[in-house]
């Protein structure tokens, strides 16, 4: 008995069943039951489910499917498709499906995956140059080929096409979720951006929540907007930067600085040349932001405002280090430290300063250095306490907590002195003698910052390593400088 050939079958398949619609006419043609094979899975479906399958999808949106490419020998047949629908909003598909038969019916299928469109003919754009712009997703799972090709057009990137797109998370994840993006093209991509960072929501709920509450993603993605595409210092470029009105969706596509750039490390602290690098980046940025209009925004952290919570968590603090360290440290460091705690909220309302933008805690671990022939440059990351302040804010911060106190004493003058330099420029009257009674009066805001994050960091061998290291870093500054 002569049986239907696999192309044959096929034909069928497409014009009567789909076309047409005789989804009864899957009993002539497929077997009892089909092997559907996917990525990872296969999926066995009896003649009634393939019907019943058919008949859902067929009312549904009534689907007409047209060969691209066809090739059939006598076991397997290949078919290239596109699709559309009859009914309702038009959708285009297209797809790759091969089929095995046997004795006269389909017996195997693997498909690929569907994607949106048709396949392309001579003539088309390699990419379409009106994309619309990307919405926001909610996790790694919409960082997708389409979601990436639409970014980079929207940020004024001509991208060859995306063909994959794979997300691996890095980082801690404290108050985002960070993933390292690998991205392929389907085209020569020497010159294209081959990965990308994207800071996106929180995993966990109670982070989302903590996080909307104090604002932190919304600051962030502004402080990016504010920089550009041409930012005055060394920041990484935001190719996105989006978060939805209610705080709780963080969408931050960065340039991956991964591979030219080495990490700073918060217990080990940086070197004096690496010190310099990153207090020349403040200089930049306090410059460029010097009594600038942008900076009457409510994005900004507002510390003054946040006075007496400060405050509060300060007390909080310096109980948890009490309890904690005691005995563990020499008493003058936890001495120093509870001395402060009725100064903290009106050294916070008076003494944070409104000159420029400041970054707001530069940790040295929210610093990139990349190591250039002419020296090492410094890239800062992580916007999401920016303010308006003083500029030795910044700069009292950072040394004081990102640097062994010995190296910190040798350096320091000079460090001070080279940032009131460019300062002048922008601001004749900041002297030196100015520049180093404010950054004496900034010293505090970087013990204030460690004294509450024992609030949020859990005893364990590092975290205990971490807050010690820089409370005795941050005491040692102060008593340097007679503020204790």
């Amino acid at each position: 008995m002569a049986h239907r050939s696999p192309k044959e079958l096929i034909q069928l398949y497409w014009t009567e069943v789909w076309n047409n619609r005789n989804a009864e006419m899957i009993r002539e043609l497929c077997a009892d039951p089909i092997i559907r094979h996917d990525p990872g899975s296969t999926t066995e479906l009896s003649l009634e489910d393939q019907i019943a399958r058919v008949r859902q999808q067929s009312e549904k949106a009534e689907p007409y499917f047209e060969h691209e490419v066809l090739l059939a020998d006598d076991e397997y047949v290949t078919s290239v498709w596109n699709m559309h629908t009859r009914k309702g909003e038009r959708v285009e598909l297209c797809g790759i499906e091969v089929f095995r038969a046997k004795d006269g019916k389909f017996t195997d299928c693997w498909n690929s995956t569907y994607v949106a469109g048709r396949w392309g003919r001579e003539g088309d754009a390699a990419v379409p140059d009106n994309l619309p712009p990307p919405g926001l997703i909610a996790g790694a799972e919409g960082i997708t080929p389409a979601w990436l090709q639409s970014l980079f057009q929207h940020a004024g990137l001509d991208m060859p096409r995306v063909s994959m797109a794979g997300a691996e998370a890095v980082g801690h994840g404290n108050l985002s979720a960070t993933y390292r993006v690998a991205i392929t093209y389907n085209a020569n991509a020497a010159n294209a951006v081959n990965s990308v960072v994207c800071k996106l929501t929180p995993i966990h709920a109670q982070t989302v929540q903590q996080a909307a509450e104090a604002g932190v993603h919304g600051r962030e993605v502004a402080a990016y907007q504010l920089f550009g595409a041409q930012p005055p210092l060394n920041v990484p470029r935001a190719f996105l930067a989006k978060v939805s009105e209610d705080q709780r969706t963080l969408n931050l596509v960065l340039e991956d600085l991964t591979g030219r750039t080495r990490s700073g490390n918060q217990l080990t602290g940086c070197s004096a040349a690496d010190a310099g690098a990153v207090v020349e980046q403040f200089a930049n940025l306090h410059t460029a932001y010097w009594n600038a209009p942008e900076l009457d925004a409510d994005w900004l952290l507002n510390r003054k405002a946040n006075a007496e919570s400060a405050a509060e968590s300060y007390a909080s603090g310096a109980d948890i280090f009490r309890a904690r360290f005691e005995g563990r440290v020499d008493a003058r460091y936890l001495d120093a430290m509870d001395n402060w705690c009725a100064q903290v909220a009106d050294w916070t309302r008076y003494k944070v300063g409104t000159q420029t933008l400041i970054h707001g805690e530069p940790r040295v671990d929210n610093i990139l250095f990349e190591d250039r022939a002419e020296g090492v440059t410094a890239w800062l990351i992580d916007w999401q306490f920016a303010d308006r302040g003083c500029p030795m804010f910044d700069v009292a911060y950072f040394l004081a907590g990102s640097l062994e106190s010995g190296l910190r004493k040798s350096c320091e003058e000079g460090l001070i002195a080279r940032h009131q330099a460019r300062i002048s420029a922008v601001a004749p009257d900041w002297t030196l003698d100015a520049a180093r009674a404010a950054y004496a009066d900034a010293l505090p805001f970087a013990l204030f910052t460690t004294v509450g994050a024992a609030n949020v960091l859990a005893a364990g061998d590092h975290e205990d390593k971490l807050l010690l290291t820089l409370l005795t870093r941050n005491v040692d500054a102060l008593a340097d400088w007679g503020m204790i």
